[in-house]
């Protein structure tokens, strides 16, 4: 009878250990297909050709702004040298204006017949800088006086 008892009770155990098997098969089937609806669907081809498309984009429009840069640098070039050159320009037009207005002024005081003050101004004048038509005075104002 001993026998028979180790029998049933070694096929209980065996029955338990099966029933239990299969309960853990069924729990990490349904756990697995959980977690599968759960995550988010990632393909690897497309997420490694996105991000590659990507790059080439970003690089294209870096080299179209390393050219625009380059040829904002060359225009801001051009521009203060095309400033330097109108800043002289602008000096020599102020000086000639100054001359100007000197001679007007020496012209003024030689015809109200103050000619001492008329050769006085004429005398802070520096010949050399002169244009034609200012020496054609200076030397008719000078010759007068």
């Amino acid at each position: 009878m001993s026998n028979k008892n180790d029998n049933k009770s070694l096929f209980i155990y065996t029955a338990l250990i099966f029933v239990v098997a299969v309960l853990l098969i069924i729990l990490s089937f349904f756990g697995q297909t959980n977690l599968q609806k759960k995550q988010p669907n990632v393909e690897e081809n497309t997420t490694a050709t996105g991000i590659s498309e990507r790059a080439s984009v970003l690089s294209e429009e870096n080299k179209t702004l390393i050219e625009k840069n380059t040829s904002l640098e060359n225009e801001n070039t051009q521009l203060n040298e095309e400033n330097d050159v109108l800043k002289t320009e602008n000096e020599t037009l102020v000086n000639y204006k100054n001359i100007n207005e000197l001679l007007l002024s020496a012209n003024g005081y030689y015809t109200l017949g103050n000619d001492t003050k008329a050769l006085e101004i004429l005398n802070t004048i520096n010949y050399d800088k002169l244009t034609g038509d200012q020496k054609i005075l200076y030397d008719t104002l000078k010759n007068n006086l």
